[in-house]
């Protein structure tokens, strides 16, 4: 009798210490992957032919599936702006960008999506879509700075 009070005694100061250390996770790191853009303007230089504003957006998750199998898809965006002011119209349709990113990979066969190197196409769709959103200036270039496929039930 005595040992299993010791035991649920040790249990309960367990899940105690468990509850306070998410509780003091979640209060300094609220996010995980945090919803930040970030603006760089680079200098002009004589390799490029006009200086241009570069955006991140946060990541985009998107659940793709070939009909045996699904994955989840987390892609990091940079987009290269033909000039700085661009970048709030982006911030503002940042969720309409998030759903055209998504169905755009939705269009992709899985395969397609799992193949190692460059998407050239992939990122001429997306800088597309996210060119029709805009009524005033342009996305110039589309870069993926981070890609991660993870089969999902593993």
């Amino acid at each position: 009798m005595m040992m299993s009070r010791f035991s649920l005694l040790i249990l309960l100061s367990i899940c105690c210490l468990l509850l306070l250390a998410g509780y003091l996770a979640g209060k300094y790191h609220p996010d995980l992957m945090p919803h930040t853009f970030s603006l760089q303007t680079s200098p002009p230089d004589s390799s490029q032919m006009q200086p241009g504003a570069t955006i991140n957006l946060p990541p985009v998750v998107a659940p793709v599936d070939d009909g045996q199998r699904y994955y989840y898809v987390q892609v990091n965006l940079s987009l290269e702006l033909d000039r700085s002011g661009t970048a709030g119209l982006i911030q503002a349709r940042h969720d309409a960008i998030d759903r055209q990113v998504m169905e755009i990979l939705h269009t992709y066969a899985v395969s397609d999506l799992r193949a190692a190197g460059p998407r050239p196409a992939l990122r001429a769709d997306i800088r597309r879509a996210i060119n029709k959103l805009l009524p005033t200036g342009q996305v110039q270039n589309v870069y993926i700075t981070n890609w991660l496929m993870t089969p999902v039930g593993y």
